[in-house]
């Protein structure tokens, strides 16, 4: 795993916040990932992981030492070297992913504390042009 972005969030993340990544993969990229993280218990709360041999985006958590049940996303906007921009927010119950401005997931929250929801990081193969973490106003 290669880090390339992390931010931390003292306050929590979660709910209201929105991560919007612009980026791009690189002609040879695998995959890269989006981690939402725990302050304790090396907790992931939320894993968004691109594949790009299956063509496939894989969610999961880690919680209680184990990552749980995979959820796939076979709708896969991404290809080497097309720009894209992703927004993932959280409101109490889920995780939403957006792709390009479209809705592509949404992904039920596993942790029970959102507010130990502290940091977010960018993994692995991906040329990152902006990273923005703002409050989400719900309306």
């Amino acid at each position: 795993m290669t880090l390339r972005f992390e931010a931390a969030c003292p306050g929590g993340l979660c709910p209201g916040w929105s991560i919007i990544l612009k980026g791009e993969p690189p002609s040879d990229a695998s995959k890269f990932g989006i981690n939402f993280l725990c302050d304790r218990d090396d907790q992931v709360a939320f894993h968004f992981n691109t594949r790009f041999p299956e063509s496939d985006i894989i969610c999961n958590s880690f919680v209680s030492n184990r990552w749980g049940q995979e959820e796939r996303c076979t709708n896969f906007p991404f290809g080497p070297e097309e720009p894209f921009m992703i927004e993932i927010y959280s409101d109490n119950e889920n995780f939403h992913v957006l792709i390009d401005q479209s809705k592509i997931m949404q992904y039920k929250h596993r942790v029970d504390d959102l507010k130990t929801i502290t940091r977010v990081q960018v993994t692995d193969d991906i040329n990152i042009s902006s990273v923005e973490v703002t409050k989400k106003h719900f309306y």
